[in-house]
């Protein structure tokens, strides 16, 4: 159960788990050793793949309801029941990354596709599943090789033009709102901002020296999930009509999103920083039951292999070892980052440094 990062591929890195992943593991040590019976609670939860019917029923369900409705209605049902409908399922694909569902490979495939009936993710959730087990994982906290962390450089560029020019800068965080509030809206996000910012700063919006590493599927899945996302779209056009389709694609862009509150307030929740003692902070309460115990988090990292179903029997049977709690709701912490003009996701300690050279591709000459 150690959280080795044997899957990732070599390129030169430094060998070895993160700090912040070494932790984990001693906290699973303590906590087997002051526990015992703790040791044999790993394991998949087969069962959990009947959520998987209820809420495909339940996300197709409110398209046909809405699909005669008023626009300003399926905006409405795609914000709220919508995205934490498409988020439940989000938490369906983490608990199949880690084959806490099904462990063989056959079976496994034939789960994450259903899924795709839900997410229509292009073959994302399979980029997803790779970098969260070989890039996240092992290499929690590390900038260099944990995939959650946003580009340094178009972190600092955003937080210069924040100091520099602060009301352009909340002018462009409004933007992005905007734009993040319409259907496929981050795509369109992603297109216009990096560039404007660049625009705008004259500075880099992509780090040169940052190569995450991590495994990825063969062509061939990829091609297999975008055919079963085409195919799921084209199914909810056909059948419900296109007010539908539009509800479904409004949904997944306002889950992806800056407008993604229980998505981004939870991952801003889970990791704050560079605190190697206490890497990672759990979020309890009732939300954990539309999204399969996600919110135990500090839990799922120390025992990776124990399913969903089980982290709360963790933190009953270890409440010593799992004392770290995020402070704040979902959406105090989304709030706090919008606020920010989008504040770090990850801390790290390049974010106290000034990376103007790295992000020109400039290698400093040694004092």
């Amino acid at each position: 159960m150690d959280q080795s990062p044997s899957q990732v591929p070599k390129g030169g890195r430094k060998a070895g788990i993160s700090p912040q992943a070494r932790r984990h593991n001693e906290m699973r040590k303590a906590a087997i050793a002051a526990h015992p019976d703790l040791a044999h609670v790993s394991g998949a939860q087969p069962w959990t793949v009947l959520a998987l019917p209820v809420l495909l029923a339940l996300h197709w369900g409110l398209a046909w309801a809405v699909s005669d409705a008023a626009l300003w209605v399926i905006f409405l049902a795609a914000f709220i029941p919508g995205q934490l409908l498409i988020h439940s399922a989000g938490g369906l694909v983490h608990e199949t990354a880690h084959k806490l569902i099904f462990r063989g490979d056959r079976a496994k495939l034939g789960f994450d596709m259903g899924l795709e009936w839900i997410l229509s993710s292009y073959g994302k959730q399979l980029i997803y599943q790779h970098e969260h087990i070989t890039s996240h994982h092992p290499y929690i906290g590390d900038y260099e090789r944990d995939y959650e962390h946003e580009d340094i450089c178009a972190f600092q560029s955003r937080m210069m033009l924040r100091s520099e020019n602060p009301r352009l800068q909340h002018l462009l965080t409004g933007l992005t709102l905007v734009i993040h509030l319409l259907p496929l809206g981050p795509i369109i996000g992603d297109e216009i901002f990096p560039r404007l910012n660049a625009w705008i700063t004259g500075r880099p919006q992509k780090d040169p020296e940052r190569h995450v590493e991590a495994t990825s599927a063969p062509l061939w899945q990829k091609r297999l999930f975008i055919g079963v996302s085409l195919a799921s779209n084209l199914t909810l056009l056909a059948v419900f009509g296109p007010w539908a389709l539009l509800y479904h694609l409004w949904a997944l862009s306002l889950f992806l999103g800056k407008f993604g509150i229980w998505n981004l307030g939870q991952s801003l929740s889970e990791h704050e920083g560079t605190d190697e003692t206490a890497p990672t902070r759990s979020r309890y309460g009732p939300i954990n039951w539309l999204l399969f115990n996600t919110g135990y988090h500090n839990e799922h990292h120390t025992f990776p292999n124990v399913a969903w179903s089980r982290l709360p029997e963790l933190k009953r049977q270890a409440p010593e070892v799992f004392t770290e709690t995020a402070d704040k709701t979902y959406f105090g912490y989304w709030l706090d980052h919008v606020r920010g003009d989008f504040t770090a996701s990850r801390r790290t300690p390049l974010h106290d440094v000034d990376n103007t050279a790295r992000c020109a591709g400039r290698v400093e000459p040694a004092e």
